[in-house]
């Protein structure tokens, strides 16, 4: 084999080896993220965690009542008890994230 060649072959394979390791790069340690839906049932500035009772999410869990963490502490201060949230968990992490809080609006709620 020629020099150039050989040259040609290695750099091959560490461009190879660069791009595979660079999409290994990009997966999330967190794991899987699923998007929570629930209701808040419990604050705990202290701990800086949320009890919410939840509901089924498909591939993760069944409904339930959890505490979580939240990954920002600021969002206890906007969020109160009975609030419909949506959230981000992820299957290896027992946290909330990019916790939004569902508002109705009460024109659009059916009849009693």
């Amino acid at each position: 084999m020629s020099k150039w060649l050989s040259l040609s072959v290695v750099a091959s394979l560490v461009i190879a080896g660069l791009v595979v390791d660079a999409g290994f790069a990009q997966s999330d340690p967190r794991g899987k993220s699923y998007t929570l839906h629930g209701t808040v049932e419990g604050i705990y500035d202290s701990a800086q965690s949320i009890r919410v009772s939840q509901e089924k999410i498909e591939g993760y869990s069944d409904a339930r009542i959890a505490t979580y963490h939240v990954d920002d502490a600021a969002i206890l201060k906007k969020i109160h008890l009975d609030d419909k949230i949506v959230a981000t968990i992820y299957e290896k992490d027992n946290a909330l994230y990019d916790i939004r809080v569902v508002r109705i609006d009460d024109r659009l709620r059916p009849p009693k």
